[in-house]
């Protein structure tokens, strides 16, 4: 809720233009790099191998392998970040290849100033991916998804100090005229980051893994993060590229379609950073143990409790998101520098987006038991048919349909990738969980949610308020009939599924006690 608040507030500061483009492209840069030098190379198997090492080592073997990791690693944070300060103005020239019109060099040189003073989050947030994988190893999960608060408040704070400051609307030329504007949004931007990290020391240090500074390069534990992370390193370049031109067209595409696709994109987020994240991070430590002890059904069994529970909660949304995306966004963005026009293109983006978030989730929950399983082969290439189908499908539709292409193609992407991840897994587990058991369970929360979406769209259609009170009416109608119509249909299934399953145990009881004799044994005697 802080996030969509520090949302609310950027576009209330910032607007859609290019000011705002160059923050967003320049923000979102160290989580690229991040992904590429450790967040999706190493700490995606980081818990897994954290899990076996304690599971199946002497304690103090398994201290020594994880000092080990976490030095090397500290040692490759340190030095990526000294030389992203230094190849800030080559990355901003790479987005911008190919592209032109007014303000464009007032852009670059802002997002590249801004780019040099946010390279610092490089190394926060590697600590932070660092600290959150020792942590989620001893099952402690609470304070790693709540320090995130931190940086969010200090970033609202930030912003809102630059919507007092700038006297007029914020643009690219007030910034490069007031130094001071700038250096508020680099660094206090950077400052929430650095917060955020900090803020997870004292839990690191009381987790009980007494760990320290041990520089041994060549450590079993750390050739073998090396070899699994090899198939990672790939799928997240593949990813990355991906991105990359993702931002590259929007930047091609001008009039802020960076700010409005990273909204859209941010809002996005919201229910999977809120369900689909807290089932994976509470999940992927079980699913480690359970392949490390062999237990296959286990396995399948863990996999299966996890879809169906972050599904019952992403279906719902996905529903809400469709028929409220547009209310919704004009509701919440619609105030200050935000225009109108950008406040209807980030609501048409959001509602496609919202097409492919069911398999948004589900393919990354696929990906994260294929890491548990310590399959980043398999992961690798199924990265490559989602990433290779959304850079396809950007080029294809783009054209047509200007920056709705980029929200459609991740949706069509996702959605046709989750469809083979879980045949992937299916074949690589012998089920998931349970084909009636979880078939069930998604369905009724499917079908609840379609009759959610009626609901919701008939209470909208009927208020029909596009601006002031009446808008706040009609969102707020909508979420209250739509969460009333779920949770009321929700009730409802689980008081059947009950009955249904003491019925099926009172069926199973005489037929046990046929097989047995009448004192409980078995008719043979024994």
């Amino acid at each position: 809720m802080t996030g969509l608040a520090r949302l609310l507030v950027a576009a209330y500061a910032l607007g859609g233009n290019r000011l705002s483009d160059a923050f967003n492209l320049a923000n979102n840069t160290p989580n690229i790099v991040h992904d590429l030098v450790l967040g999706g190379v190493l700490a995606a198997t980081f818990v897994p191998q954290f899990v076996d090492r304690l599971a199946r080592r002497r304690e103090a073997e398994a201290l020594e392998s994880i000092s080990a990791v976490v030095t090397l690693s500290a040692a490759v944070l340190l030095t990526a970040t000294a030389l992203f300060v230094l190849a800030a103005p080559f990355v901003i020239d790479l987005y911008a290849t190919g592209s032109s019109g007014p303000g464009l060099a007032g852009e670059k040189s802002v997002a590249t100033d801004l780019l040099r003073l946010f390279a610092f989050q490089l190394l926060a947030y590697g600590a932070i991916s660092l600290m959150t994988a020792l942590l989620n190893t001893v099952r402690r999960f609470v304070l790693a998804a709540y320090v995130p608060v931190l940086n969010n408040l200090v970033a609202i704070v930030v912003l809102l100090e630059f919507a007092s400051a700038v006297s007029h609307r914020p643009s690219i030329a007030a910034v490069q005229h007031d130094r001071h504007l700038l250096l508020l949004l680099g660094i206090g931007t950077t400052a929430g980051v650095v917060l955020q990290a900090l803020a997870l020391v004292p839990a690191t240090l009381r987790s009980g893994l007494r760990l320290r500074p041990t520089w041994r390069p060549f450590d079993p534990a750390v050739r073998e993060l090396l070899s699994l992370s090899s198939w990672t390193f790939g799928f997240v370049v593949a990813n990355q590229l991906a991105l990359f031109v993702v931002l590259a067209l929007a930047v091609h595409l001008g009039h802020a379609s960076v700010t409005d696709y990273t909204y859209a994109f941010q809002f996005f987020q919201l229910p999977y950073g809120m369900i689909a994240v807290s089932v994976m991070s509470a999940f992927t430590p079980e699913l480690a143990q359970r392949f490390s002890l062999g237990d296959a059904p286990g396995l399948a069994r863990q996999f299966g409790i996890g879809l169906r529970r972050m599904l019952s909660g992403i279906l719902p949304a996905t529903a809400g998101y469709l028929i409220l995306a547009g209310p919704l966004i004009a509701l919440l963005l619609r105030h200050g520098a935000f225009t109108t026009p950008d406040a209807r293109l980030t609501g048409r983006l959001l509602a496609l987006l919202a097409v492919g978030l069911p398999g948004y989730c589900t393919y990354l929950l696929c990906i994260r038991t294929l890491q548990a399983m310590r399959d980043t082969r398999t992961a690798f290439f199924l990265y490559l048919v989602e990433n290779g189908l959304n850079i396809a499908l950007a080029f294809a539709l783009t054209p047509a349909i200007h920056t709705e292409g980029l929200s459609l193609s991740l949706s069509l992407a996702y959605s046709v990738a989750a469809l083979l991840a879980l045949v992937v897994l299916r074949h690589k587990m012998g089920g998931l969980g349970g084909r009636r058991v979880v078939g069930r369970y998604v369905l009724r929360s499917a079908s609840l949610s379609v009759l959610m979406a009626l609901a919701v769209a008939a209470v909208t259609a009927a208020l029909g308020s596009s601006s002031g009170l009446g808008l706040l009416v009609r969102v707020l109608a909508g979420l209250v009939v739509g969460v009333g119509v779920y949770g009321t249909g929700a009730a409802l299934a689980g008081r059947s599924l009950a009955r249904e399953r003491r019925g099926w145990q009172t069926a199973r009881t005489p037929r046990k006690a046929a097989r047995r004799g009448t004192d409980g044994r078995h008719p043979s005697g024994h």
